[in-house]
């Protein structure tokens, strides 16, 4: 059964990387010195839009409204990754080296949600599954998979190899559209 996703606004998950980060408290909603990240929500909704935000973040769980501080409930933590993951970008370079960057990995079941989580980012960023746990890349990623293994706490489960020759490299030669 596939999770559903939460529906949740880029102004939404703004206010939950700054509670993540300790930005937000609760005397900032009517103080100037707001977090910087913070200021064009502010100016585009105010401050009943912001404190709208804030309360419907707590209704959905995702922030406990403190008296002074606000906190990041479990599942508003478990969101902020799923955020912090969602903005890692690999760089390619403009030449492909010819070198094959495979990312095999076999994480427990009761590791399912974060297994579903990698697959998504190796979906989402256009890797290529040549077995049911074992994705193909063109370009170097090794340091951007340990930072999302890292985050996920799946390290272990995981491992990235390099190869200059492939079974059935063509397919992947144009799943990438490289010049070979």
């Amino acid at each position: 059964m596939k999770r559903k996703k939460p529906i949740i606004g880029e102004n939404e998950k703004e206010i939950i990387k700054c509670v993540g980060l300790g930005l937000f408290v609760v005397a900032s909603i009517v103080l100037p010195n707001l977090p910087m990240a913070l200021q064009p929500i502010f100016k585009m909704r105010g401050n009943k839009g912001l404190q709208k935000l804030l309360k419907n973040l707590e209704k959905k769980r995702y922030i406990n409204l403190g008296s002074e501080k606000i906190k990041l409930t479990s599942k508003g933590k478990e969101l902020l990754q799923k955020i912090y993951i969602s903005e890692i970008t690999i760089s390619k370079p403009k030449e492909w080296d010819g070198n094959w960057h495979l990312i095999a990995y076999d994480i427990p079941e009761i590791y399912r949600n974060y297994r579903d989580d990698f697959r998504e980012f190796l979906e989402r960023n256009n890797f290529y599954q040549t077995q049911k746990s074992l994705w193909v890349y063109p370009y170097e990623c090794k340091e951007e998979i340990a930072v999302i293994c890292k985050n996920l706490n799946i390290l272990p489960y995981v491992i990235v190899m390099t190869t200059e020759k492939l079974p059935n490299e063509e397919k992947m030669v144009a799943h990438f559209g490289l010049d070979n």
